[in-house]
């Protein structure tokens, strides 16, 4: 076994059994301590490093974590609140908070979708006296499988997006993934929200919303996640137009958060609660597979188990085990570098079956961790692994069956 598969098994493991490490050591603390040996081992040269990271999604990343600063910091994430819970029945309220955070994860990635819906949450819970640990559980599955539809709306998607080359990558990823990701959707606020009048002493009691007079600016903050949405929707359908520049997610990114770093008067602040450990978490994933690969390790046990990759059944297989040890996007990262052929059916297997991984374990998606941290932030105590784990089980099995019957069923017609 090579040093690299070696430490990347530590890596892995470690961030498995997070939940059993002091509170103080976090998922991203793993991850970059795991480059940090790498490199100092000389497993990956720091010119390697550096262009093993696709510092494109990790733009993106920011631009998008930069908006979601921004909307909760001037107030608009409360003001949104306020306007899910004028609904007149709590069906009503959560259909609605439901709907915005699936759309809000499908053009804005999951993970600024989560930054974005757990103050939401946290006061819906203390205004409808709802449990916060289902509800900030339906948010998770919301934000995850909102995302699938979109090739934009987590990491692994804009990996696959990227290595697929498609025409028309939205429309692609809608006609695969929108039927099986809504149908799972309703199914899951259908088994979710029983849980939610269970009795819970944690009813964010301490959660304050921000009142209309506080809030600053909002205009910065609403023309960047508006330039977000338009400039991606134009990037889409003017993808094989030729003669113009096609700027890439990253750059269309940073275009977009403009409004905030240049016109906003909070512009430090909102820089400074941007999402960094996420980002860390990201690069140092990024280091740590170019790692992996450089070393060979996982090539030749595929070829010496004469594994085809391009398999749905063998897609769905290890990108939904894999995705609960290693976290969805790594394991995107590495299966995009091994397959052979980047056809549609098996990326957009890869792409639904990874992403709805995600809801089997806190680890196995970003977008958990950062509802967990970002709930933590407000002095609220958050889900376990083992309330995490039941809740979302019959959701996880839902969505990966689902998800591949469609797909073998679409890719057949």
């Amino acid at each position: 076994m090579s040093i690299s598969l070696t430490v990347s098994t530590i890596i892995f493991l470690l961030i498995a059994a997070r939940q059993w490490l002091p509170s103080a050591i976090r998922i991203w603390h793993i991850m970059t301590f795991g480059a940090i040996v790498l490199l100092g081992l000389r497993q990956i040269t720091f010119k390697e490093a550096f262009f093993a990271v696709d510092w494109d999604l990790i733009l993106y990343l920011f631009s998008v974590f930069s908006i979601a600063s921004a909307l909760y910091d001037t107030g608009i994430s409360a003001q949104i609140s306020k306007r899910i819970l004028s609904r007149k029945s709590p069906n009503a309220i959560l259909a609605s908070y439901v709907l915005i955070m699936a759309i809000c994860a499908a053009l804005l990635t999951n993970d600024a979708a989560a930054v974005i819906g757990v103050p939401i949450a946290l006061l819906m819970a203390r205004d409808m006296k709802w449990g916060v640990v289902p509800l900030l559980i339906l948010l998770c599955a919301t934000v995850t499988i909102g995302s699938m539809v979109s090739p934009v709306g987590n990491p692994q998607n804009i990996l696959i997006a990227n290595a697929g080359e498609f025409d028309n990558m939205f429309f692609v990823f809608v006609e695969w993934i929108f039927i099986p990701a809504a149908i799972t959707l309703v199914l899951s606020i259908f088994w979710l929200k029983r849980f939610l009048k269970i009795d819970d002493p944690n009813h964010a009691v301490g959660i304050q919303s921000r009142e209309s007079d506080e809030i600053t600016q909002k205009w910065p903050p609403l023309l960047s996640a508006s330039l977000l949405i338009i400039l991606i929707a134009l990037g889409s359908v003017l993808h094989n137009v030729e003669g113009i520049y096609h700027p890439s997610l990253g750059q269309i990114g940073l275009a977009a958060c403009l409004p905030i770093y240049l016109a906003s008067r909070e512009r430090r602040r909102i820089l400074r609660e941007v999402d960094w450990p996420t980002l860390f978490f990201f690069i140092s994933m990024f280091v740590v597979t170019g790692s992996l690969l450089k070393s060979g390790s996982l090539q030749f046990f595929l070829k010496e188990s004469g594994i085809d990759l391009s398999e749905p059944e063998t897609v769905t297989f290890v990108s939904f085990f894999a995705s609960q040890l290693f976290s969805n996007v790594p394991v995107v990262e590495i299966y995009l570098h091994l397959l052979h052929e980047h056809g549609t059916q098996t990326l957009m297997m890869l792409s639904a079956v990874s992403t709805a991984a995600g809801n089997l374990f806190i680890i196995s998606a970003a977008s958990n961790v950062i509802v967990l941290q970002q709930a933590e932030k407000f002095g609220i105590q958050p889900f376990n692994f083992w309330q995490f784990f039941l809740l979302m089980l019959p959701v996880s099995i839902i969505s990966v069956t689902i998800s591949y019957i469609y797909i073998i069923w679409y890719g057949s017609l």
